[in-house]
């Protein structure tokens, strides 16, 4: 069997070394990515379902490694962060059959894996669900989708103690010299992170594009952090002015959560039912009800404003409607496009013609 396994992988490695790939038309190109998507499917599927059974005849132990993600890790040259899912992963497919084998056919990649079975292992009855929306939405749709499920069954108060009790902010310095910075906390508490950076994120992007300059979005939300540190700095070190001062001005960041009017109610969320901060993830009611004073907050209640239902009454929109398409259309509405910073309500500019998303 493995003799069969390494010469077909030797084969593969032989096939992809002749190709003269600079000489491929745009078509050929095309379908080498196709393939070698097919392959790197099968790779996860194999490199899964290997070290579920290395960890199960506790095949790690014994060199040199202090668990089964590390010994993955040294034996993969992959990051430990990458190990540790794999191995989650790979504990959480025994239990998950149709999963395991969707992955190992290669209808699922690892990272739609991911997303399934962290639904799937504590909602079953989602596990058709989640399977069959993997086949016609980006990861990201998935992800939110998974968290929805994961949120509905399990107990909203004590899962967000637990990501509170695990918080942290590491920082580390590259080989390249790079500073680099890792954090976790609860989705309420990125939530107001995001919503401070935001709209800094969104006027640099607006004056790069004014200029001719097209950077990766996640270049902008650097510049972002570093005009927030600094303006902290100034603050902090400014001298006083008068006697003291009497008033502080707070950016024009906005946070939206939505909640359905029943769980708003009731101060929990029940099965179906939605208390999420929009593009972070579920959040318990009793933290949406801490926030009602906030000036920053703009709450969108389900039971509220149905946009579908609005009629065109011109050019400027009323606040609710605006509040409501916010939410709604989070990200870019274009088919696979997942862009959250600069984008439009109405295209004033086409996007074709360099407009924003």
């Amino acid at each position: 069997m493995f003799d069969r396994l390494d010469q077909l992988t030797t084969e593969l490695e032989a096939c992809f070394a002749s190709m003269e790939v600079d000489c491929f038309d745009a078509a050929r190109a095309a379908r080498l990515v196709s393939s070698g998507e097919r392959v790197r499917r099968l790779g996860d599927a194999i490199r899964t379902i290997g070290v579920g059974q290395v960890e199960r005849t506790n095949g790690w132990k014994g060199q040199g490694a202090k668990s089964v993600a590390e010994w993955l890790s040294i034996e993969t040259d992959c990051a430990h962060y990458e190990a540790q899912s794999v191995v989650m992963l790979a504990g959480q497919l025994q239990h998950l059959p149709v999963t395991q084998a969707a992955l190992r056919s290669g209808q699922l990649s690892g990272t739609q894996a991911v997303e399934v079975a962290r639904g799937a292992i504590v909602a079953p009855n989602a596990e058709t669900q989640l399977l069959n929306l993997s086949k016609h939405v980006t990861v990201r749709d998935l992800r939110d989708a998974t968290s929805r499920v994961v949120a509905a069954a399990t107990d909203e108060v004590e899962r967000h103690r637990q990501v509170h009790k695990s918080r942290y902010l590491k920082s580390w310095i590259d080989l390249d010299g790079s500073f680099n910075l890792k954090a976790r906390m609860t989705a309420a508490n990125g939530a107001l992170v995001m919503a401070a950076l935001k709209p800094i994120q969104d006027e640099i992007f607006k004056s790069a594009r004014k200029s001719g300059a097209h950077e990766r979005p996640e270049a902008y939300g650097a510049d972002a952090l570093m005009a927030l540190c600094e303006k902290a700095n100034h603050a902090a070190s400014a001298p006083a002015v008068g006697a003291s001062r009497t008033k502080t001005t707070r950016s024009n960041a906005v946070m939206h959560i939505r909640v359905d009017i029943d769980a708003l109610k009731r101060g929990h969320t029940e099965h179906g039912e939605i208390c999420e901060i929009a593009g972070v993830g579920p959040i318990p009611v009793s933290t949406a009800t801490e926030y009602l004073g906030e000036a920053f907050l703009k709450l969108l209640v389900v039971d509220g404003v149905d946009i579908k239902t609005v009629a065109h009454m011109g050019r400027h929109i009323p606040a609710p409607l605006r509040t409501a398409v916010e939410e709604r259309d989070r990200v870019c509405q274009v088919p696979t496009c997942d862009m959250t910073i600069g984008l439009e309500i109405d295209h004033i500019k086409p996007f074709a013609e360099g407009g924003a998303a």
